[in-house]
């Protein structure tokens, strides 16, 4: 039986922080994921996850559990890699260890890594309150009213910057797209 976030939070609350480590192992995954995708570098992403798992653990006490904890850790994330953004001139993503499909053919792979950087290359352009909705809705498959609660922002709000998002990575990726189909 799984135990609940809230009863480890009760735990570390109650001075056992070793309990902490659970909702660590638990929730590193989807942590790592989100922000390697937010700023397209592994490394940057680990550290930046470092921070995120610290600052809640740090701020646990006034965490009222109005929201699950894993959308109050996402909102912590997705605060992280704004700031970072901001300190940061913009890095180009790097390419990450994406599976190629399996195929025999190595100009389908070829063609399928080209695809996914033309995709991390045009993310990795747009606005970051734009980037956060797009990765957190088509590629995290996160509901708009959970984006709306880890960003801290309306649902309506969430609907605009996905649909500007969407836009601007088929402007962007337009070029591509052509030059894809003019070599098929």
């Amino acid at each position: 039986v799984k135990v609940q976030d809230s009863e480890i939070i009760e735990r570390v609350l109650a001075g056992d922080h070793a309990a902490y480590a659970t909702l660590v192992e638990r929730h590193q995954p989807q942590i790592l994921r989100l922000l390697e995708r937010l700023v397209g570098c592994r490394d940057t992403a680990q550290d930046l996850a470092q921070e995120a798992f610290i600052a809640a653990f740090r701020g646990l006490k006034s965490f009222q559990q109005k929201s699950s904890f894993s959308t109050w850790l996402h909102r912590i994330a997705c605060n992280k890699a704004t700031s970072a953004a901001r300190r940061r001139r913009p890095v180009p993503l790097a390419p990450t260890a994406d599976p190629v499909a399996e195929s025999s053919d190595v100009s389908a792979r070829l063609e399928q890594a080209d695809r996914q950087q033309a995709v991390k290359q045009a993310l990795a352009q747009l606005d970051q309150r734009y980037r956060a909705v797009v990765v957190l809705a088509d590629m995290e498959d996160a509901t708009y009213e959970s984006i709306a609660g880890i960003l801290d922002i309306p649902v309506g709000t969430v609907r605009s910057r996905l649909h500007r998002a969407r836009m601007e990575l088929r402007e962007r990726l337009r070029p591509f797209v052509a030059a894809q189909s003019s070599s098929s």
